[in-house]
């Protein structure tokens, strides 16, 4: 990177040497604004995404000036892709000592040397304020017809979710449904969070410089006079008056599940990437048949033969890589075969994957706890269920870190309740040492498949794991056998 204050002196006080230093750290002189248009590149991924280029005509060529939708890349990569741009500058996410985005510009005379502009410098050579606009305001349809000179105006905020097929489909459905206050709930949701943050970005930039230094203010008042925000957000939102509760909304999101459409596909994955706060199921997990445990083995005999649906095709992008569609009839969780997923396993070799629930039936207690992966609770009538996670945090025995912690929390929850909700990050902590005799217990190196009944694990909770004979222990920790039965 180049040191811009020497290369700026260099420029201003030896022209004779100006031509050897990058394009817009040399003095502009007097120039007219003559703005090209621009152009909207689609996704590639070279280029990590989407992006807007705004063009210049300046006196050392056509000026490049590129707007990514979600990540900044090399200005060298841009420059081999704007073919007719003698200098490209990107416009990065993260902010300058002036509360500022930064810049880095290269030329095509010397693709090799990225250097720093300042907005001043920018606007100096384009001859006028340089447009910026926040990422969640760079909408295609905006950023191609604007010109300078142009009013600002309200542009809708494109989110990353998407909030636009959650709002297609609530436009579908009838007034009152649990998918249109599902979908609508969460688009505006996604619309609101973006919009607040729009208002902070802008308002710590406009907002008063608090530094205690004239000098620097008047030269963070420079860089800001330097720019234009051409948008601002469009605070109309038909789907802010259907919002709804938690519960309505995950009841919407069930229903899309069982949809076929290729729009419940989209909004399903919209949702997914956008928070499993509203997912029916928790966790996900997976059981390989060649070396499923009997509780696995159990789990899998049970599945039922289903039609595929929107979330079967949500769980794989590459639908053809799924070899059998599944629902667990006890759950009613999805369940999707693969054959060969894991590298370096023989390629005939078949799991399944499907997702854990958010917490047992109400009246549920556990009869015990099978180490295993996933863990398994069967509760007082038989029935086995894979344990209530979520995602994260994760559950495990037999090491140190928060895995055990986080089980023994969750073992003394459902020993208390039968039908608790899963552990949450949102647990304030207690996730990880609620229960410091069970999470010693649970630190041990117990063989895969043990199933600790509830006995044990109510006296190992009131006395810990020293005070127990070998005996006790012995008769209500049980190492299952293998099973050789075939699923």
């Amino acid at each position: 990177m180049v040191p811009p204050g020497f290369v700026r002196w260099l420029a201003a006080d030896y022209p004779d040497l100006a031509h050897l230093t990058p394009h817009l750290l040399r003095p502009a002189g007097q120039v007219e604004s003559k703005y090209i248009g621009g152009l909207y590149g689609k996704y590639e991924p070279a280029l990590r995404g989407e992006h807007f280029a705004g063009h210049w005509r300046t006196g050392y060529g056509r000026l490049a000036v590129v707007y990514p939708r979600h990540h900044a890349f090399s200005p060298r990569l841009a420059l081999e892709h704007l073919s007719q741009a003698d200098t490209v500058v990107m416009v990065h996410a993260d902010w300058s000592i002036y509360g500022l985005p930064n810049l880095v510009a290269v030329d095509r005379a010397r693709p090799e040397l990225e250097y720093e502009p300042r907005w001043s410098e920018v606007a100096a050579h384009v001859g006028a304020p340089v447009p910026w606009w926040p990422a969640d305001l760079r909408r295609r349809e905006h950023l191609t017809t604007w010109s300078p000179g142009k009013k600002p105006e309200a542009v809708e905020v494109v989110t990353w979710p998407s909030w636009e097929p959650l709002y297609d489909m609530a436009l579908r459905e009838a007034q009152g449904t649990p998918v249109r206050v599902a979908c609508f709930s969460l688009g505006h949701e996604m619309r609101r969070r973006a919009t607040e943050h729009l208002d902070w970005e802008i308002g710590q930039m406009d907002g008063d410089d608090d530094s205690g230094s004239a000098v620097f203010a008047k030269r963070r008042a420079a860089q800001r006079g330097s720019m234009v925000i051409p948008a601002f957000p469009d605070r109309t939102d038909p789907g802010a008056g259907e919002a709804e509760d938690e519960e309505s909304i995950r009841e919407g999101v069930a229903q899309l599940w069982r949809r076929t459409d290729e729009l419940a596909v989209e909004c399903l994955e919209q949702i997914g990437m956008w928070s499993g706060a509203y997912m029916p199921f928790g966790g996900s997990f997976s059981v390989n048949t060649a070396e499923a445990t009997p509780a696995g083995r159990e789990w899998v005999r049970r599945l039922q033969k289903s039609e595929p649906t929107a979330i079967h095709q949500v769980w794989e992008n590459e639908i053809k890589e799924v070899t059998g569609t599944f629902t667990d009839p006890v759950t009613g969780a999805p369940v999707i075969t693969k054959k060969g997923y894991y590298m370096f396993r023989p390629s005939d070799e078949v799991t399944f994957h499907s997702y854990a629930p958010r917490r047992l039936p109400a009246g549920s207690e556990i009869k015990e706890i099978i180490l295993d992966n996933p863990i398994w609770v069967r509760v007082q009538d038989g029935t086995l269920y894979p344990a209530p996670t979520m995602d994260a945090p994760g559950l495990s025995w037999g090491c140190t870190g928060s895995g055990p912690g986080a089980l023994a929390t969750l073992i003394g929850r459902l020993l208390d309740d039968g039908a608790a909700h899963a552990l949450t990050y949102g647990d304030k902590g207690d996730a990880l040492n609620g229960e410091p005799k069970l999470e010693k217990f649970l630190q041990l190196k117990h063989q895969t498949g043990t199933r600790l009944n509830r006995r044990l694990l109510e006296n190992v909770r009131v006395n810990g794991p020293d005070n127990l004979s070998l005996l006790t222990c012995c008769a209500s920790a049980d190492p299952s056998p293998p099973d050789t039965s075939t699923p």
